[in-house]
């Protein structure tokens, strides 16, 4: 498991990981390579474009990825977002209502990617959505898989 440190502190007894993934690397290695022609023309004015191009190495080579990671268990659906300061929400199967796929245009034909939108009922909890996923229709085919478990 790539993410095993992070689902490890939220796994309750006889819950297992059988799902992990997190923002599509298509939709990263465009955003990579958009921002590096943005800085290229910016190089020659005082190195700013080495800076722009450092921070969006940083937001989509490592940041993306590390701060956006997702997991179907036995039981659940786990959520954790955030790097520094964290934040990790856990749907249970019964409590979802629908699910929902956006696939923007742009994401779509451009990174192969596409949204998540899970609902839910009978909590304070709205929406969520996962964005940028891989395939997501083979995503939601694996969620309705464990939530018809």
């Amino acid at each position: 498991m790539k993410y095993e440190k992070i689902w490890n502190k939220t796994l309750s007894s006889g819950e297992k990981v059988e799902y992990e993934f997190s923002i599509g690397n298509r939709y990263i290695k465009f955003g990579l390579i958009v921002w590096g022609i943005i800085s290229l023309p910016l190089l020659f004015a005082a190195g700013f474009g080495i800076l722009i191009f450092l921070i969006a190495l940083f937001y989509y080579g490592f940041y993306l990825k590390v701060a956006n990671d997702y997991a179907f268990t036995n039981k659940r659906v786990l959520i954790h977002r955030g790097w520094l300061s964290t934040h990790t929400t856990s749907i249970d199967y019964p409590k979802i209502t629908d699910v929902h796929i956006q696939e923007p245009f742009f994401d779509r034909v451009i990174t192969h990617t596409g949204h998540i939108a899970i609902n839910t009922a009978g909590t304070t909890l709205h929406e969520v959505i996962l964005k940028h996923i891989e395939s997501p229709y083979e995503v939601k085919k694996k969620l309705d898989s464990f939530k018809d478990r």
